[in-house]
């Protein structure tokens, strides 16, 4: 599939949703380690015997379909990112590429999570470490 090329304002446009989705999805993630935490040790409880009336085999069966909910969200995110055709990096430091054309030489611009616009781009063969200001400023 071919790239979706994007202009810096193309890029800024989106920066309001991928703060809002990744915020959504840092707590959903932080929901879902808690939650597969809840279950393990429900399971715990439940292999001793339990019935299928007890009601930590009931709260079981409930977070586990909160866990399953909260995974699809996450995933259903994730996708709605990507169908914007930027690329998501890295979902914990909320790192985000796109893919750009400076002086006909393919580049990303880049930006990261709680940044208020698209100020940088790199080299597509090096990561965030080869970021680059967009704007350099006069030294005079």
């Amino acid at each position: 599939m071919n790239p979706k090329y994007f202009t810096v304002d193309e890029a800024n446009r989106l920066v309001g949703f991928l703060e809002v989705t990744l915020e959504r999805i840092r707590r959903n993630k932080q929901k879902y380690l808690w939650l597969k935490e809840e279950i393990s040790i429900l399971n715990l409880i439940v292999e001793c015997g339990m019935t299928e009336s007890n009601p930590d085999s009931i709260l079981l069966r409930e977070k586990k379909e909160t866990f399953k909910k909260v995974g699809m969200s996450i995933e259903k995110d994730i996708a709605a990112i990507n169908e914007t055709g930027c690329v998501l990096r890295d979902v914990d430091k909320g790192l985000v590429d796109f893919y750009s054309k400076q002086e006909g030489i393919v580049i990303f611009l880049c930006w990261k999570k709680g940044e208020e616009s698209v100020m940088y781009w790199h080299p597509t063969n090096t990561g965030f470490k080869g970021r680059q200001p967009l704007y350099r400023r006069s030294s005079t």
